[in-house]
């Protein structure tokens, strides 16, 4: 990895710095460009940009006065907005009992109820799922076809450890959300995910924390399937093991055997409590209409959403500078630069997504029923936290080998002097962003990023990743957000004047639908 130069004084960025692939005399994104969308974006006024709040309709007003400025169309209709509907559900009193021992949300534990209910309880066996992974044609089902109905389902976080790289479908199944999908398919009434990690470990802080706050999911006729559920980290599920006169490391061991089978440890009990609020949010898309063929588009998307009031010291505005006001400022960067330019032959699609922090739902929104359809999207770009780390020569594609992009990006991180290299521990953050909702609907969707090639990214997660100190006090060097811009501003000028539609590779589990 390359030394950081995330700790670089703003006044110190020059244009130069960034890179662009297209000559010198075309359109570039500058660090101070996203600089200034940041400072205005990350600031106290917006209250950290939560949905539902006055920080969104601030929000909302400044990205849209970007874009007339500019002079995007709106995708649809007469306004750039695009209603998302919303469910909000915040978390109430939870308890799980099993044996003898009972356990309360709190420091050690973390109950919830379906989102869309306002309380639910489920009492019977606990069978043991091992890592509730289901994945028949990798050799591994944990569930074993079983059926759980009126019964709690016990597994523990992440992956069994193995000698081998995990596929990406694999990957998937380390997401909590998808050990949940995993438990109600098989008829759970409730599920219990076991953390090994202790009380005191930031990282169970963090997942505590993520669990306990609003959930929110769009409120939609057919309501997401979440069952009953409880996260517990090492020290309540060692006690959940003794009621039910088991070991906890005995039965990570057997989980990450080969050849694991679900067997009932005892009975016990989950209840948990919401309460529930039903707003609108909005998505943003701009289009710069294509020359020749407008109803092909190239997709640039960031989520301008982030968590509002989520600190509880004296400081307790969440502003996030990096995540994502500095992708925002590309989004409408790169915006400026594609109008500045010669008009592409097909159309460029800018979307500024709503509530990507409560699980990609503007995109996950836009990309089922957006006023654009999948099939005419040609290729999808995710912005997020682009200025987590200051510059690089070196380049990480979220979805690497996933895609035919890979090619167009290793030119265009070519012609910067910079190089694409692989970085398999870094793959699990493809799920995280608004790109993948249209990787689920076919659309080739990758990010190509410079962030995790320097020691600034992990100083930007350990220490300020959703935390109030993610605001534009950071000391941010831009210009690794410059060049990570003019990098995907090459590659869409590319796709833009070509007939070239991207494919999935054989290897991926996402494909074009028909």
């Amino acid at each position: 990895m390359l030394k950081s130069r995330f700790f670089l004084p703003l006044f110190a960025l020059l244009s130069a710095a960034a890179c662009a692939t297209a000559p010198r005399s075309d359109p570039v994104v500058t660090p101070e460009g996203i600089a200034a969308h940041v400072t205005e974006l990350a600031s106290d006024a917006y209250e950290g940009r939560e949905p539902g709040t006055a920080g969104e309709a601030k929000t909302l007003a400044y990205i849209e006065a970007a874009y007339r400025r500019i002079g995007l169309r709106p995708a649809s209709g007469e306004t750039y907005r695009l209603p998302v509907p919303l469910l909000k559900s915040e978390v109430g009193a939870g308890r799980i009992a099993a044996g003898s021992v009972t356990i309360e949300s709190g420091e050690t534990a973390t109950i919830r109820a379906p989102m869309t209910e306002k309380g639910a309880a489920a009492k019977g066996d606990i069978v043991f799922a091992g890592y509730g992974v289901v994945l028949p044609e990798e050799g591994r089902d944990d569930f074993g076809g079983l059926d759980l109905g009126g019964k709690i389902a016990l597994v523990f976080a992440g992956l069994p450890n193995g000698s081998e790289e995990p596929s990406e479908a694999m990957r998937r199944q380390s997401l909590r959300t998808v050990k949940l999908e995993n438990a109600a398919r098989a008829g759970a009434a409730g599920a219990i995910l076991i953390y090994d990690l202790a009380p005191g470990e930031d990282e169970w802080r963090r997942v505590r924390a993520f669990a306990g706050r609003a959930e929110v999911q769009i409120d939609a006729g057919t309501p997401v399937k979440t069952p009953l559920y409880a996260l517990v980290g090492r020290e309540a599920g060692s006690a959940l093991a003794r009621g039910l006169g088991v070991d906890l490391a005995m039965l990570k061991s057997e989980a990450a055997g080969a050849g694991f089978k679900p067997r009932t440890l005892g009975s016990g009990a989950l209840s948990a409590e919401n309460r529930l609020t039903r707003f609108t949010s909005y998505n943003l898309a701009g289009v710069l209409p294509g020359r020749r063929r407008p109803n092909e588009y190239v997709v640039y998307l960031a989520h301008w959403d982030h968590l509002g009031h989520c600190g509880t010291g004296v400081d307790t505005i969440c502003n996030g500078a990096v995540d994502n006001a500095s992708g925002v400022g590309g989004l409408i960067e790169l915006a400026e630069a594609f109008a500045k330019g010669r008009r592409p032959e097909r159309s460029v699609l800018f979307l500024a997504t709503s509530a990507e922090e409560s699980g990609l739902l503007g995109g996950k929104h836009f990309a089922a029923s957006g006023p654009i359809d999948a099939g005419r999207m040609v290729a999808a770009f995710g912005l997020d936290t682009i200025a987590a780390n200051g510059p690089s020569d070196d380049v990480i594609v979220l979805g690497q080998g996933l895609t035919s992009l890979d090619a167009r990006l290793a030119d265009a991180a070519k012609a910067q002097g910079r190089r694409i290299i692989a970085m398999p521990d870094v793959q699990s953050f493809y799920a995280r962003s608004d790109h993948f909702a249209f990787a689920e609907v076919g659309v080739p969707a990758v990010i190509a990023t410079g962030i995790f090639t320097g020691s600034g990214f992990g100083d930007y997660m350990g220490n300020h990743y959703h935390q109030p100190t993610d605001a534009v006090t950071l000391p941010i060097d831009y210009r690794g957000a410059a060049a990570d811009m003019n990098l995907l501003l090459g590659v869409g000028q590319g796709l833009a004047n070509s007939r070239e539609w991207p494919t999935w590779t054989k290897s991926s589990p996402y494909q074009r639908r028909p």
